[in-house]
């Protein structure tokens, strides 16, 4: 974990989203993280507008800058963003979208990749049943916020050939995805039989760790529908994540408030 990332997860999930210098690097030293590196990530992060400084040492959460700082914060009540299918599909074309920005760029893929998009073969055209809360107008403005590229184009698309119907549907690998799920579940399950049974120093980095790579997995979920994808595994991951959060959670604000 880099001492950008800490910083970020630690300043996301406290309570204010605010937390002083000497307690992000006494954060930084469980992590293995020199205090050095830690000062240097707040002032690059500061230079960003990813945080603020509202008082001398210490540092606040930026909320109103970051598209993602919603992601991050409603991922436990991320399945309540769909909605029943009824077998259309979303599609973005961004064939006339620039790649000379590297940044936005990225930018466009990540929205794209949180919304669960796929490319459909060689056709330029990115896909997604058409199943979330807001329909295309809603999808349009939620990634115009997440950094869509304004050059994309979003709207609807309904009878597809059967071939590409066919080939639509297999755009994501769900076994793989199911396994994820399971796997995660289990790691997060192992974690936590013996997360307040060990020193505070012991289990911080790993729960910081688990639970970023946890979070991260369930907000890259393309939230399909019951009819392409046993969404069981996914609930259960969650519920383990919650559950496992709020234990993780009680321990950092343990050690942050002493200091």
């Amino acid at each position: 974990m880099s001492a950008t990332d800490m910083v970020m997860d630690l300043l996301s999930t406290h309570d204010r989203h605010e937390l002083s210098v000497a307690a992000l690097c006494h954060a930084g030293e469980l992590c293995d993280l020199r205090a050095q590196n830690v000062r240097v990530a707040l002032n690059r992060l500061q230079r960003q507008g990813r945080v603020v400084s509202p008082e001398r040492g210490l540092y606040r959460l930026d909320t109103a800058t970051s598209g993602l700082f919603g992601e991050v914060e409603s991922w436990l009540r991320r399945e309540q963003r769909v909605r029943d299918w009824t077998g259309g599909w979303a599609a973005v074309l961004d064939s006339a979208v620039p790649r000379r920005d590297k940044t936005a760029w990225r930018r466009h893929e990540r929205a794209l990749a949180l919304r669960g998009f796929r490319l459909l073969g060689d056709t330029g055209l990115r896909l997604r049943p058409d199943n979330l809360s807001g329909g295309i107008a809603g999808l349009r403005k939620d990634l115009a916020r997440l950094g869509l590229a304004q050059e994309a184009r979003v709207f609807a698309v309904t009878e597809l050939s059967s071939a590409d119907e066919k080939q639509a549907r297999r755009l994501w690998d769900c076994s793989a995805l199911k396994q994820q799920y399971r796997h995660m579940a289990r790691q997060l399950a192992a974690s936590h039989k013996t997360l307040t049974r060990r020193p505070e120093s012991e289990v911080a980095a790993e729960s910081l760790l688990l639970g970023r790579a946890a979070i991260r997995l369930i907000l890259l979920d393309p939230l399909l529908p019951d009819t392409l994808i046993d969404n069981r595994p996914r609930h259960q991951l969650i519920e383990r994540m919650g559950a496992y959060q709020r234990d993780a959670k009680a321990i950092w604000m343990a050690i942050l408030n002493r200091i």
